[in-house]
């Protein structure tokens, strides 16, 4: 069994049992990097599993003459997803001796820390998600597809397909395929629509390139006077995604639509219980447990530019 006694403190004099102590270093001790709300809508509910429903409109009207009946079509089912909460949880159980003799309250120490640590591990396990984006292992769409895939199907009688996946290193003219990919987007009916990107999030390798193609007037990386289009016509606000393993990964966010597909969904945020230990040591136990779901229901408003 993990716990915390006096034995932790291996030093020779024994300091952290000794007045006198002033300050440990520990630079565990700091503010949880939690980025999942960067490419991800955040959700709040109370059930352990949910459902939602892909379904598709219209898609066009036909010539009628006068007299003739007016003919009828019938809107797409797609299908359905269903969501499960997952617990995730962490603790410690530190002596009544150490309680009693350390001199820096580990107890208050250790428990701000597994609080930080919570939030963190769920900004981890999503982003196995974003660090998987060609695979369906974490996430994928109402089509079972990845999340970045060439054949993105579509409900509509002609199998219409869309491709999110741009597969290219961050630059001038694969950032200029991802913006253009927005004035051609389909609908589950084959019907074309178009949506503004409003972020791109990269890599942090990627931020230098990143800010000279969103804020540079000319052309980035060229001697002419050719205006950089990229600049005047999108407002794409640039924001550094650090739980990428990649150095290469890029995406183009429609996070401002509305049926933009990305979520965590959160039943109980991250919640300490501190308890006497069920023996007669006198000892404590401080646990945290977390339930959370995240996913993908539709990928569309999402063009990957590289994994």
């Amino acid at each position: 069994m993990s716990y915390l006694n006096i034995a932790w403190d291996t030093s020779t004099n024994r300091d952290l049992l000794k007045a006198g102590l002033r300050k440990v270093f520990n630079n565990t001790a700091r503010k949880a990097l939690y980025e999942a709300g960067i490419l991800c809508n955040e959700e709040k509910g109370n059930d352990y599993w949910f459902r939602d429903a892909r379904i598709a409109g219209f898609y066009n009207h036909q010539p009628v003459s006068d007299g003739q009946d007016i003919p009828l079509e019938n809107p797409k089912f797609g299908g359905v997803k269903t969501w499960t909460q997952s617990r995730y949880g962490l603790g410690f159980r530190i002596t009544a001796g150490m309680k009693k003799f350390n001199r820096y309250d580990l107890m208050k120490t250790f428990t701000s820390d597994l609080s930080k640590t919570m939030v963190e591990s769920k900004d981890r396990e999503i982003a196995n998600m974003w660090n998987n984006m060609t695979a369906t292992t974490y996430a994928s769409g109402y089509d079972s597809l990845a999340i970045a895939s060439n054949s993105h199907t579509c409900l509509d009688d002609l199998s219409t397909t869309y491709d999110n996946y741009g597969d290219a290193a961050l630059g001038f003219t694969s950032l200029q395929t991802g913006l253009l990919y927005y004035h051609a987007l389909k609908d589950d009916q084959g019907n074309t629509f178009t949506a503004v990107p409003n972020l791109l999030v990269v890599g942090k390798d990627n931020l230098p390139m990143a800010r000279e193609l969103v804020g540079s007037t000319g052309k980035p990386h060229e001697q002419s006077n050719t205006l950089n289009f990229i600049r005047d016509e999108y407002n794409l606000k640039v924001r550094v995604y650090h739980r990428w393993t990649a150095t290469t990964p890029w995406v183009l966010a429609a996070r401002n639509e509305s049926n933009y597909g990305f979520f965590v969904h959160t039943t109980q945020a991250p919640t300490l219980h501190i308890v006497d230990s069920p023996d007669q040591t006198l000892d404590s136990l401080v646990l945290a447990d977390q339930w959370f779901t995240y996913g993908v229901r539709d990928p569309r408003m999402l063009y990957v530019g590289d994994t």
